[in-house]
């Protein structure tokens, strides 16, 4: 438990059908793909053709992972297009202002990402260098999308669920919303109108942060998306949606799609999510002389709320912990990671 986990790093280089068969290869021999319960096969299609009008080279990409890891294509397209499942872990993410921090540099941008423990295996760094698109770096525990990027235009971009909403139409997955933008946006606000633009399959928050100082939260459901500005130079963020600016409304579809539960409690789940908001903000608040990397670490290793989560008296944390911590610094192309119990792991370095 103490600091020598290492973090395994990735490069994927060449076009997006290169990175598919790359993705596929790797994958062929350690993932089992089963075809989601209860999605019909023409909503599945729709969910597909929302991607091909939305951002076609992820339609590329998937076509190389079929083609590198032989997988059942009816199944891995339910899976890659149209998966539903959600769980509401612990997620806590927040974003400071330049006037608030010492360095006096754009943003600093600080999360931690909950979840199961035993996919502490699966955790590596990626770098991606296209010859179309942005260099990124992205930190992930899933083979088919990142919940943590930052690319080298400076624009960084984390994830964390929200409560499952009823599904009425095809729309598009977050891990390819995530890719588009990351790929293709340089600025916060070119992220929030990519955000715009889609029907979002599942309810997420997306913590955005740019080089020129801006952030924002990004509340995206099925029928509504909305943004949140910062306050006093502060913005924070869990596993609910928060107060914000409307600004898209999509209009309910002719499907009805049964959207599996998580495995909590909704409401003691949303209680939770408002006290890690509110204890991260309290605490950057508290930091009147300015907010630094070190006393961001401070922050995202609270036990109080407790923003760092999980069994600290077991190994990697329990069942279900804060897998990964994570920091960036957006102007300066800096992305540093924990790869544990952000109390127990340093945070290695790394540079776009």
């Amino acid at each position: 438990m103490g600091g020598g986990r290492v973090i395994r790093e990735v490069e994927f280089a060449g076009d997006h059908h290169r990175r598919g068969i790359r993705r596929g290869q790797r994958l062929r021999d350690t993932l089992v793909v089963r075809e989601p319960h209860g999605l019909p096969a023409e909503f599945v299609a729709g969910c597909r053709r929302a991607v091909e009008e939305f951002y076609p080279p992820a339609v590329r990409e998937f076509e190389g992972i079929l083609e590198g890891g032989g997988f059942e294509p009816r199944a891995m397209a339910a899976h890659y297009f149209a998966r539903l499942e959600s769980q509401l872990g612990g997620c806590t993410m927040f974003a400071v202002e330049q006037e608030r921090h010492h360095s006096g540099k754009g943003i600093i941008v600080g999360r931690n990402y909950d979840w199961a423990v035993e996919d502490l295996r699966w955790c590596e760094l990626h770098r991606y260098r296209l010859p179309s698109g942005m260099d990124r770096l992205a930190y992930t525990h899933h083979w088919a999308g990142s919940p943590d990027v930052l690319n080298e235009a400076g624009l960084y971009l984390a994830i964390a669920s929200l409560p499952p909403e009823p599904v009425t139409a095809p729309g598009v997955q977050w891990s390819i919303l995530v890719e588009m933008i990351s790929e293709t946006c340089e600025t916060v606000e070119e992220a929030v109108g990519a955000c715009t633009q889609v029907r979002h399959l599942r309810p997420m928050n997306y913590l955005l942060a740019d080089a020129s100082g801006g952030c924002a939260v990004v509340s995206a459901g099925c029928r509504r998306v909305s943004v949140a500005r910062p306050e006093a130079g502060l913005i924070a963020a869990a596993n609910s949606p928060l107060s914000g600016t409307v600004v898209a409304e999509v209009p309910p579809g002719n499907f009805r799609i049964a959207v599996p539960a998580p495995n909590n409690d909704q409401e003691q789940s949303a209680a939770r999510s408002r006290r890690r908001v509110g204890r991260a903000l309290e605490l950057l608040e508290a930091m009147r002389e300015g907010i630094s990397a070190e006393n961001v670490k401070d922050v995202l290793a609270d036990h109080e709320a407790p923003i760092c989560t999980g069994n600290h008296d077991r190994p990697g944390g329990g069942v279900w912990a804060t897998i990964w911590s994570g920091i960036g610094f957006p102007a300066e192309g800096d992305f540093r990671i924990a790869p544990g119990l952000p109390c127990r792991h340093p945070y290695h370095r790394f540079i776009l």
